[in-house]
């Protein structure tokens, strides 16, 4: 890797939203050709595309994403290389110390991202599909350090239609930490990197946010 990599699906109408989320909508309001500018309107929810989950997002007076602080989301991150698992697997801490090679590090960066493989269903039904950390493993992470999870699937708890259980979310946003959800390009990175998450400065429980990978080294 050399350079800067963008993690995140650009925002686009009618791009897939988490089941029971508004669809992302564009209207044009004003034309070059009449109002002598292009101005666009958009719809869409605080959690559509590559997002960032603050922790109203389940913690009742919990921070908004606008009160996070851009330093809490940059820096050193470690990347968890998971692929091959089948439809809604567990990810569980052996599982994760499997991918690693080695036991869970007694300290971790604020920064874990998980990479499963299932941005490339992005777009298809079995995105909708994709593997969730099990309770245990999100403990033992944010007793390591962790405070910002990062995942490549719609939730780090199994997505169900019409669900209400969210252990992981409330774990991880509990501890008033973050999650990010929808990483993409995630393909052939190194395990030790540096990430920034730009979030729009939403005033509210989430926001879509560019993510932005560089080199540790």
């Amino acid at each position: 890797m050399t350079g800067m990599r963008d993690l995140s699906h650009v925002i686009r109408a009618g791009m897939p939203v988490y089941p029971g989320d508004p669809a992302v909508e564009f209207a044009t309001t004003a034309r070059i050709e009449t109002e002598g500018v292009e101005v666009t309107s958009l719809t869409l929810s605080t959690h559509s595309g590559t997002h960032l989950d603050a922790p109203s997002h389940s913690v009742r007076g919990g921070r908004t994403v606008a009160q996070i602080s851009l330093e809490e989301l940059r820096g050193p991150a470690l990347l968890v290389r998971m692929p091959g698992l089948a439809p809604r697997a567990e990810i569980t801490v052996a599982g994760i110390e499997r991918a690693l090679g080695a036991p869970l590090p007694a300290v971790l960066p604020a920064i874990v991202v998980i990479e499963t493989g299932w941005a490339q269903h992005y777009g298809t039904d079995a995105a909708f599909r994709h593997p969730g950390l099990t309770p245990d493993a999100a403990r033992a992470l944010l007793a390591r350090g962790m405070r910002v999870l990062c995942v490549d699937t719609f939730s780090p708890d199994l997505t169900e239609d019409g669900g209400t259980h969210f252990p992981v979310h409330d774990l991880v946003l509990g501890a008033d930490g973050a999650i990010v959800e929808n990483l993409c390009n995630l393909e052939g990175l190194p395990r030790h990197l540096e990430v920034e998450i730009v979030p729009l400065p939403i005033d509210a429980d989430g926001a879509p946010a560019r993510i932005i990978a560089r080199d540790a080294g």
